[in-house]
């Protein structure tokens, strides 16, 4: 078991208040909590995600970790909501890039100083088994012959796996008409339902779906260990791999950029507390391995690198769809 900080983190957040406020009443007193904002709906992956600290945090931080949702729909309230808490530590973002690729006016990677990137995800691609489609050369055949017909499922149009899809099908010059969804789990109930054709979604939630999809690619330079047998998608494209497109979704915490600034001592040890979930607690790692969430830790500046890369992959990738789009 992690060891346990025992309100440290909010001491040192009472004192550097203080000194703001000119106050000496600890803020732990009033409210020993850490909430944790997801700006999207319960039971996506993003939420499985999060809930993982709900779940040890406490352990290492020694306070009660909740979670807060917001609609998928509203997705940019939840960012806000974010931005508009007091910057003093207490309040922590569940995000993902490349959802940071498309943030609405205002709303900046700049304002975020990330904890950890906790899981890296390469989506896969997969279409209905019903089709008869046992290769992504077949699919492609397919949309080239009649682009009007199958629906490409997403749930939401910067999601990684959309992303990815559409632009090494721009590559090919092959035309796909969209189904949008509510979530991305909405889009894979969807396509094994028969009401959309074809989607990209994280490896765990397209497994779940069973025989009802035929995996056709991962956006990976290699293959995966949990599904081996998926081609990547280079290998799917076979000689037209120059073509692929790599990419991962990279899922963080992080806290107001400002509160790391102003408060080092008491941000490094928030960090430290997310460390010592990651790396020291095995009932974290035993729980995370169970349900498909990552574990990872490389710590804030390793996952400002990782975070930065990606946010400049996905923009590159927004700007030439509305390109080709106008």
């Amino acid at each position: 078991m992690a060891r346990k900080q025992h309100g440290k983190f909010w001491l040192s957040v009472a004192m550097a208040m203080a000194v703001v406020v000119g106050s000496h009443t600890s803020r732990a007193e009033a409210d020993d909590k850490l909430s944790i904002i997801v700006p999207l709906g319960s039971g996506g992956a993003l939420d499985r995600f999060a809930r993982t600290a709900e779940r040890f945090l406490p352990n290492s931080l020694g306070v009660e970790v909740e979670i807060e949702n917001y609609s998928p729909k509203k997705s940019e309230d939840g960012y806000r909501a974010f931005l508009e808490r007091p910057a003093d530590g207490k309040t922590v973002l569940a995000w993902f890039e490349p959802s940071a690729a498309a943030y609405p006016p205002g709303m900046s990677l700049d304002d975020l100083a990330i904890i950890n990137v906790q899981e890296i995800e390469a989506p896969i691609l997969a279409a209905r088994s019903d089709l008869g489609w046992n290769n992504l050369e077949e699919m492609i055949e397919a949309l080239r012959e009649n682009p009007d017909h199958y629906r490409f499922g997403i749930g939401g149009a910067a999601g990684g796996g959309t992303l990815l899809t559409s632009a090494f099908l721009r590559n090919l010059d092959v035309k796909i008409r969209r189904a949008s969804f509510p979530s991305g789990g909405k889009a894979r109930k969807a396509v094994a339902k028969g009401d959309a054709d074809f989607t990209a979604g994280s490896l765990n939630a397209i497994r779940k779906l069973g025989d009802k999809v035929t995996p056709l690619a991962v956006f990976a330079p290699r293959r995966q260990r949990a599904w081996p047998e998926v081609p990547t998608i280079r290998e799917a494209l076979g000689t037209k791999r120059d073509q692929a497109v790599l990419g991962a979704v990279y899922r963080f915490f992080a806290v107001h950029k400002a509160f790391a600034e102003t408060n080092p001592d008491a941000y490094a040890e928030l960090v430290e507390a997310f460390r010592q979930m990651t790396q020291d607690d095995p009932d974290f790692r035993s729980d995370s391995k169970k349900r498909g969430v990552g574990a990872r830790w490389f710590g804030p500046r390793e996952s400002e690198t990782l975070i930065r890369r990606s946010h400049q992959q996905y923009t590159t990738i927004l700007n030439e769809q509305r390109e080709r789009t106008q």
